[in-house]
């Protein structure tokens, strides 16, 4: 080889060298997808037969399936809180300590706390644009109208569109209403509380130990704070039906026949304006599907084999695939980390105001939505994909959590998770990657509310992995569900606890009396010892107080309360 050949191949070889670190140290792109309310059994990957969802199957092909991958919460808020912070809700004070274990009301001051930092808020430290499109749920004003204390731009969040709080049921035109459902029992015991106070009012009137001014005043709180309890709860609608972008609301109430494709919409213009500025991209599509009220499209409705779940299902697979279009043609496909899970399990308990099931299904899981710690409650269909990264079609049986995304979008994004804080995700990136075999975490918390019910543990060795139930769901008799929602308060505590094998019994249907595992028993008890004691106390989001509705909160979007209706200009008439 001449001396000329000689310095062009080295000079080819050193810029190679220079150029490497550029190439492969390329900030990835994230784009994160998560349902609300869907069940692990409703996933083509994940078993199911009879739901098309080509799109989230196809993630799952060109990367990994986690099929132990658990949320914090068996509920929406909590949950959500968890995978934003990669911290327990208690941490937060997201850890509901009440029967009431959701906000059901966009103007009241609970929230997120605006001292926790989200995943958003280290993507905008790595020098990442961030953007929130659907549901929020982690609280709106704190203190007066309009202050946006909890916004998702307080966050880390540079663009939201959506809706502050979720999808219920009321937002629908037949009638059925969530709370009516959900305290079903609490306003029967309400009413004849309010009908026992008002016939002794009468009768001590009759009697002679009142007169009739107290004993008309007496009546007429009681008339008054029935009916005002009755118009709050029968008008959820009016309350909440709202959908914002950024800080302007846009539309009221929210036309859901066409949510999913101005959500779409919404992603595929915060895609392409990043292609047009260049900058790395982190974009949360939380969908409003499938929470009820369910309201699929024209062109997907009756055609599925499951009612409107199922054409829900359906619907929000076509969404993926849209989304995951537009990455492929704007040519983000091969540079960007796609994760897709849910906030928690399918509800069992969910019917419309036919009584037809309106809910999801969990597949082998015992439980569902709110049932605290049972696996079908917390157990979520995930998948994860990242091209080069991720080997394509592989699966992960090992116990991962929801709190794992921040640090685990922390290593891709190239910044430090928060050293200030105790952080209980860990990095799934070796695990996903081949470098280690064995889930980081060795010991995971369910809790229920405030309360832990259940403790997994998955030793260093060998395969099992151990659940030690301390507390079940206080289920109807001969049934493995609730009236509507479970309430934690009201769980059984089980003693001696229940000890499961979940790698042979994942449907926790073979519960072993734990003092009979002594070793594994006692290990499990002292990690829960150790967990609550480094849970430092912080004021709960979630009381009584902070949940309730608050008229000076109370948003109208033209201002002629009760007559608050406005349509989006940016989508008026197109879909």
């Amino acid at each position: 080889m001449n001396m000329g050949r000689c310095k062009t191949w080295l000079l080819l070889l050193v810029g190679t060298v220079l150029l490497l670190p550029l190439t492969t140290c390329k900030k990835p792109n994230i784009l994160l997808l998560i349902a609300d309310d869907l069940g692990i059994g409703d996933i083509g990957c994940f078993g199911n037969t009879t739901l098309r969802t080509p799109n989230i199957d196809s993630i799952a092909r060109d990367g990994a399936l986690l099929s132990q991958h658990l949320s914090a919460a068996s509920l929406c808020s909590p949950s959500r809180a968890a995978l934003l912070t990669g911290r327990y809700p208690a941490r937060s004070g997201m850890a509901p300590n009440t029967v009431i274990r959701v906000s059901l009301f966009n103007a009241c001051p609970y929230g997120l706390p605006t001292s926790e930092i989200t995943f958003a808020k280290l993507a905008k430290q790595a020098g990442y644009k961030t953007g929130l499109i659907g549901k929020w749920h982690q609280g709106w004003s704190r203190d007066s109208f309009n202050d946006f204390h909890h916004h998702p731009r307080n966050h880390g969040f540079d663009y939201f569109y959506g809706i502050p709080l979720t999808n219920l049921k009321d937002f629908g035109d037949d009638g059925d209403r969530v709370l009516f459902s959900f305290l079903s029992h609490a306003l029967k015991r309400f009413i004849t509380v309010v009908l026992v106070l008002g016939i002794s009012t009468i009768c001590l009137y009759r009697v002679g130990y009142i007169g009739i001014m107290p004993c008309s005043v007496i009546i007429f709180l009681l008339v008054l704070i029935t009916g005002s309890v009755y118009l709050i709860m029968d008008n959820l609608k009016l309350l909440n039906s709202t959908i914002y972008r950024n800080f302007d609301l846009v539309e009221q109430p929210i036309d859901l026949e066409t949510q999913m494709a101005k959500e779409v919409a919404e992603g595929q213009e915060f895609l392409q304006a990043r292609r047009n500025d260049g900058e790395p991209f982190l974009l949360v599509m939380s969908w409003v599907h499938v929470h009820v009220f369910l309201a699929p499209a024209q062109k997907f409705l009756g055609k599925s084999k499951h009612g409107k779940y199922g054409d829900s299902v359906e619907e929000m697979d076509w969404a993926v695939g849209e989304m995951l279009n537009s990455l492929q043609q704007l040519g983000f496909a091969d540079n960007t980390l796609v994760y897709f899970t849910s906030d928690h399990g399918g509800h069992l308990e969910e019917r419309n105001v036919r009584g037809e099931l309106e809910g999801g299904y969990n597949g082998i899981y015992k439980g569902g939505k709110g049932h605290g710690a049972v696996d079908g409650g917390i157990r979520v269909p995930t998948v994860i994909k990242w091209p080069g990264r991720i080997r394509a079609g592989s699966t992960s049986s090992e116990p991962t959590s929801q709190m794992d995304v921040l640090p685990t979008l922390a290593n891709a994004m190239g910044v430090p998770v928060p050293s200030d804080r105790r952080i209980d995700g860990h990095d799934m990136l070796p695990l996903l990657t081949g470098q280690t075999s064995v889930s980081s975490h060795e010991f995971m918390f369910h809790y229920c509310g405030s309360d832990v019910h259940a403790v997994r543990y998955r030793p260093r060795g060998g395969s099992i992995v151990w659940k030690l139930t301390l507390k079940e769901p206080n289920y109807l008799p001969g049934r493995q569900v609730c009236e509507f929602v479970c309430n934690c308060a009201a769980a059984i505590t089980i003693d001696p606890p229940h000890l499961y094998d979940m790698t042979s019994d994942p449907g926790e249907k073979q519960p072993m009396n734990a003092t009979d595992h002594p070793q594994v028993y006692k290990k499990m008890i002292h990690a829960l010892e150790e967990h609550v004691q480094n849970v430092k106390p912080v004021p709960n989001q979630y009381t009584f107080r902070n949940v309730m509705w608050r008229p000076w909160l109370q948003m109208c979007c033209n201002n002629n309360y009760p007559s608050c209706t406005c349509q989006d200009d940016k989508f008026n008439g197109k879909f």
